[in-house]
């Protein structure tokens, strides 16, 4: 069985910072990916699971979630 997709790499805390800190500036799925080495779906995907983060805290320290924290 082939499977054509990329290899998956994982993100990193710095390219998380960086996409939330470009998106704020309001680039589009299709720039970031273009900027950041990933696919426009790769983007739009850790986007919305960030946004279905906001407002979570996390289990095991009590704290918010980096990404979100002022």
């Amino acid at each position: 069985m082939s499977n054509n997709r990329q290899e998956v790499r994982p993100w990193s805390p710095e390219e998380e910072a960086l996409l939330l800190a470009l998106h704020d500036e309001g680039m589009t799925a299709t720039e970031l990916g273009e900027r950041l080495g990933r696919s426009r779906h790769a983007v739009y995907g850790r986007l919305q699971r960030f946004r279905k983060q906001r407002g979570r805290v996390s289990r095991t320290n009590g704290r918010a979630f980096a990404q979100w924290s002022g």
